[in-house]
């Protein structure tokens, strides 16, 4: 994933100890995204840190011990604070700020890469990314005001820091995939998640079982997409792209399962294709086609096909 066009690992694409490490939450109400009224700030501990609640919050149910590193917005409201604007990050020791990336979607940015501190201001304290440079499990409690109406809750979030993405084998690995796309009609005007199932196999028979598992997790990176409008017509031209890999590198969301998501605008990208040859309806047959990474390879999926209405 990206923030403000910088590359950062998604905390399910199994981060390692010297990586820069994106550490996202999605906030639901009734089914939609929808931006808390505050984020007051993102705590980060680890999780044997965690195991009674008491050792963590406060009788107020708030944080009220040292975490390991802190990231804070001084309690700005969302609606009128360009603090969480993601073009303020850029990374640097001093990046460890809350950042908007979009309606109900947040992020803040563990950098293993750099000196990276935060400001505890509820202790006075500074605190440290290098507190979180050992392998193990740990947790990030985000304290949100959901409305201007309610109190201070603690959400809390999971992640794992990773060294065993370093390995050394004494013959090639003979890795494959498949791809599948999930979605098979959408409506013209609607803004979709295209979702594009990845299964990756590692066909070492006489390498362990546990290596194997490794590949179960996120392994795909790199992702694009590239969407065409189809036509089947003799007088029409075609195919016309009508969402192409530049736009997409970067905007790809990788779950923990290797499912590849894009947020496909039909409307937009449909609308700015036709106004290119004789493009002939705006519904109709469209094409999807994904590219991504697995270690050295260069994968391009199968075209899949989707009808637009």
């Amino acid at each position: 994933m990206q923030v403000n066009n910088y590359t950062v690992v998604a905390r399910h694409n199994r981060p390692n100890i010297s990586q820069r490490i994106g550490l996202r939450t999605f906030f639901i109400n009734d089914g939609a995204y929808v931006d808390p009224y505050s984020i007051s700030a993102v705590q980060l501990f680890s999780e044997a840190q965690t195991l009674s609640p008491s050792t963590v919050l406060g009788p107020d149910n708030l944080v009220s011990a040292t975490p390991l590193m802190t990231y804070g917005a001084s309690d700005a409201i969302l609606t009128s604070s360009v603090k969480f604007n993601v073009s303020n990050y850029t990374p640097s020791i001093t990046a460890s700020g809350i950042y908007r990336i979009k309606e109900g979607e947040y992020v803040v940015v563990l950098d293993e890469t750099l000196n990276l501190s935060g400001w505890d201001a509820n202790r006075g304290v500074v605190t440290a990314a290098s507190s979180l440079s050992s392998v193990g499990n740990y947790v990030d409690l985000w304290t949100v005001q959901l409305n201007e109406a309610s109190k201070y809750q603690v959400i809390t979030n999971k992640f794992s820091l990773h060294e065993d993405t370093f390995f050394a084998f004494t013959q090639p690995l003979l890795l494959t995939t498949s791809n599948k796309l999930l979605n098979k009609h959408v409506r013209f005007g609607e803004v979709v998640d295209l979702k594009i199932s990845t299964e990756v196999s590692l066909e070492n028979k006489d390498i362990d079982q546990s290596i194997q598992n490794i590949f179960k997790e996120s392994f795909a990176t790199n992702a694009t997409v590239t969407i065409k409008k189809v036509n089947y017509d003799p007088p029409f031209d075609g195919p016309f792209e009508v969402v192409g890999p530049n736009t997409t590198a970067g905007t790809m969301s990788i779950t923990s399962d290797n499912t590849l998501i894009y947020s496909w605008d039909t409307a937009t990208s449909i609308a700015a294709g036709a106004a290119v040859g004789n493009f002939g309806s705006l519904t109709g047959t469209y094409s999807v086609q994904v590219t991504y990474n697995v270690l050295t390879q260069t994968i391009i999926s199968p075209l899949f096909y989707l009808t637009v209405s």
